[in-house]
């Protein structure tokens, strides 16, 4: 054999004999499956993204197909060409995956664009109620309050603005308690 040549082979698709549901596959409907699946899963899996959804969805149909057959022979038809009929069974089974899957992506990313709005509503709103709070505070309170929420101590708020940190910190508790009022919040404490 010469080395430069690959052998090139379609892969191989292996088909169980009963769908994810555990209905049969009829051994004739099998044999088609095998034989169509080399192109009708790519397809499906390059539509779907995801090739074991690809090979599960085939076997539904195939199982689908079975049934029908099963059925159409009961009442003395018969169809004529199965491997079209199980490719139409399996592209419609792939459309409707394909569309569901298309909806519940929607409906996440209009909840995710919700959640979004709401938190920035938050956000705005918590802004416009510290500007309200801190425009009824002084000068002073106002930069004692902001130097807390920036994490320095009240002994070291104290000392840059020529207070004891006592002084610093009752500042503040008084600025908390006419918010609180104005807000018409309980005290956790009383």
């Amino acid at each position: 054999m010469d080395p430069r040549r690959e052998a090139t082979s379609s892969p191989r698709f292996l088909l169980n004999s009963v769908d994810l549901s555990g209905r049969e596959i009829d051994p004739t409907v099998l044999s088609v499956a095998c034989r169509i699946a080399p192109r009708a899963i790519p397809y499906a899996e390059r539509l779907l993204g995801d090739p074991a959804v690809a090979v599960n969805l085939f076997e539904q149909a195939a199982a689908s197909v079975s049934e029908a057959i099963k059925t159409k022979q009961a009442n003395g038809s018969a169809v004529r060409d199965l491997a079209a009929y199980l490719f139409r069974a399996y592209i419609r089974l792939v459309s409707e995956t394909k569309r569901r899957d298309a909806a519940l992506q929607e409906a996440l990313d209009a909840q995710a664009e919700n959640q979004i709005w709401h938190r920035d509503l938050v956000r705005a709103e918590a802004a416009l109620l510290l500007d309200e709070i801190m425009r009824t505070c002084d000068r002073l309170t106002r930069e004692v309050a902001f130097r807390r929420l920036e994490g320095l101590s009240w002994k070291e708020i104290g000392e840059r603005y020529g207070l004891s940190g006592h002084a610093a910190e009752a500042r503040f508790s008084k600025a908390l308690d006419r918010a609180r009022k104005r807000l018409k919040i309980q005290n956790r404490e009383g």
